[in-house]
């Protein structure tokens, strides 16, 4: 896949410049992130263990590529997938030994059946409700029958702006472009994830670690079946 080949509808395109206009800034700030959040690569360790063994595993939505990176350290065979083609290069340059490519997760240009494992570390925070159910749908096409999805993103700001929905900044990463984050209802994916073929297999909700931004997080394994 490449960036050339992909024709993005507005919101895409609009998370393709952001991502792209602040792919170097992000990378320096965010690369190291897990260092600090050890639930979170706990639930990776979980993620590894239950991936059958011997197939292939999506980084999807990847970034600088530090989960894939996690990932590889634990011994799987991993690639990472990008709609923003300048956080490609910094995955690439910060992992040189990872495959990285360009990609829409709401159409991949991939075979049926491609992947035993997606890891969607908060990917889809910043897509409408119906371009989640065309990533949820893609993710079960390009999973192998009884590979494993883990999903993770934000729920809720904690506090007095708990009934907030829509976070939106004018300047993601210092880069003067626009972009809106999502919180999104645990019940309402889970329900989407079981109309789209899989079967839940664990979810929890985390609260913000004090040097978060103040969100509530939640994670799902799933298995295709």
């Amino acid at each position: 896949m490449t960036r050339e080949t992909i024709m993005l509808p507005e919101n895409q395109t609009r998370i393709t410049e952001a991502y792209n206009a602040s792919a170097k800034t992000y990378a320096e700030r965010c690369y190291h992130e897990l260092d600090d959040k050890p639930l979170d690569r706990l639930l990776l360790d979980r993620f590894s263990a239950l991936v059958p063994a011997g197939g292939l595993v999506c980084d999807m939505g990847c970034g600088p590529g530090e989960i894939a990176d996690y990932l590889h350290k634990k011994g799987m065979n991993v690639v990472g997938i990008d709609i923003a083609d300048r956080m490609i290069q910094e995955a690439q340059r910060l992992n040189p030994v990872i495959t990285f490519m360009t990609g829409d997760m709401t159409s991949l240009s991939l075979p049926e059946g491609h992947f035993t494992g997606i890891c969607s570390f908060y990917a889809i925070v910043n897509f409408r409700e119906e371009e989640i159910e065309k990533i949820l749908r893609e993710y079960h096409r390009v999973l192998k029958n009884d590979g494993i999805l883990f999903l993770a993103f934000h729920t809720s700001e904690t506090g007095s702006n708990a009934e907030i929905r829509v976070n939106h900044t004018d300047d993601f990463f210092d880069s003067k472009k626009s972009l809106d984050f999502y919180y999104l209802d645990e019940e309402t994916i889970i329900g989407s994830l079981k109309e789209n073929g899989f079967t839940i297999k664990e979810a929890l909700v985390r609260h913000p670690y004090p040097e978060e931004y103040p969100t509530k997080r939640a994670y799902i394994l799933a298995v295709k079946k």
